[in-house]
């Protein structure tokens, strides 16, 4: 395997920078109408039962002319925070990972029968990780930076939408020596409940004028839970990960390998999964309730507090609840 100390920032292109890298169009005048988010199934706070579904949003991708270009797939465990994206395009599937707060990166290339054409896996040091975070959450927080422009509220299908603008230059060219920049806006759309796009527009300079260059339509859903998602232990990727890292952090899972300490518990007949489903809602609630309060924290009087309600219900034992601090802390 190569070992090198690859920087934060390819770290984070890695991972979350697949659109960008697989997207071309030509401009034209055709609009892309938004669809319709539900602020239930998209809200960061849900029902009790729901808390541990994974947040899931399908970005579609369309031309200036209304074609259709692809669409990625992305998975947030709110839980765990780790991600993972799959990009559909003409010739193209890849995924992109997040994995473990960020501390650790990959881009897979799969071919037509689903078998890895080619990957790398990247650890790096917490400082150096990229944003970590429940997805929708992620996802809201991009708009409200101070690059983003407020500029109207309008109404789609009877749905207020908060209108938001981000004006920036970008990259042209094939190569460094023929690299120019072009004056380019996105222009977002958010859903007035939950902070979450609906629609945004790409239009670039040329001619003097903007027009339009691509849009992006975004749809949300809640998906069951599967560990294997997020697994990518098993794939045959080059490993970058630096000899520093490895010395200094030794509990970072290098590789890319996904823990998963309560299936194991499972497995060895510590717990039963009923319970280890009621050991997920119970930190994923506590969770959110730390986020909400602007805290995120996993000491140990926090997971003994976490986990109190359903040792009292009789749910788990007091030893059960001590080797699960014991785990996450």
């Amino acid at each position: 395997m190569k070992k090198a100390l690859i920087a934060a920032s390819v770290m984070t292109t890695v991972a979350l920078g697949s659109t960008a890298a697989l997207v071309a169009a030509n401009a034209a005048d055709q609009a892309v109408k938004p669809a319709v988010v539900s602020p239930v199934v998209a809200n960061h706070t849900v029902a009790e039962n729901d808390s541990l579904l994974l947040h899931y949003v399908k970005k579609s991708i369309y031309a200036a002319n209304g074609d259709l270009l692809g669409y990625e797939e992305t998975w947030g465990d709110p839980l765990t925070y780790n991600q993972r994206t799959d990009a559909h395009f003409a010739g193209e599937e890849m995924s992109f990972y997040s994995l473990h707060n960020g501390t650790t990166s990959a881009k897979v290339a799969w071919d037509a029968q689903g078998n890895v054409e080619d990957g790398i896996v990247v650890t790096v040091a917490p400082e150096d990780s990229a944003p970590s975070g429940p997805l929708y959450e992620l996802m809201e927080k991009q708009y409200q930076t101070e690059e983003w422009k407020n500029a109207d509220t309008v109404t789609v299908d009877g749905k207020k939408l908060k209108k938001v603008i981000l004006t920036y230059e970008s990259n042209e060219g094939t190569s460094p020596s023929n690299m120019y920049k072009v004056k380019s806006t996105e222009t977002a759309y958010l859903d007035a409940q939950t902070g979450l796009p609906v629609k945004s527009e790409i239009h670039e300079e040329k001619d003097g004028k903007m027009v339009l260059y691509s849009s992006f339509v975004y749809e949300y859903d809640r998906k069951d839970r599967d560990h294997a998602l997020f697994d990518i232990s098993g794939l045959d990727l080059e490993d970058y990960t630096s000899e520093e890292v490895k010395a200094n952090y030794p509990y970072l899972p290098i590789g890319g390998k996904v823990p998963n300490p309560l299936g194991d518990l499972v497995s060895e007949g510590e717990i039963t999964e009923a319970q280890q489903d009621a050991i997920y809602i119970a930190l994923s609630q506590a969770k959110q309730k730390s986020i909400e309060n602007g805290l995120d924290k996993s000491n140990e009087a926090y997971l003994k507090a976490a986990l109190a309600g359903i040792v009292v219900d009789g749910t788990i034992t007091q030893e059960q609840a001590d080797i699960i601090v014991n785990i996450f802390k």
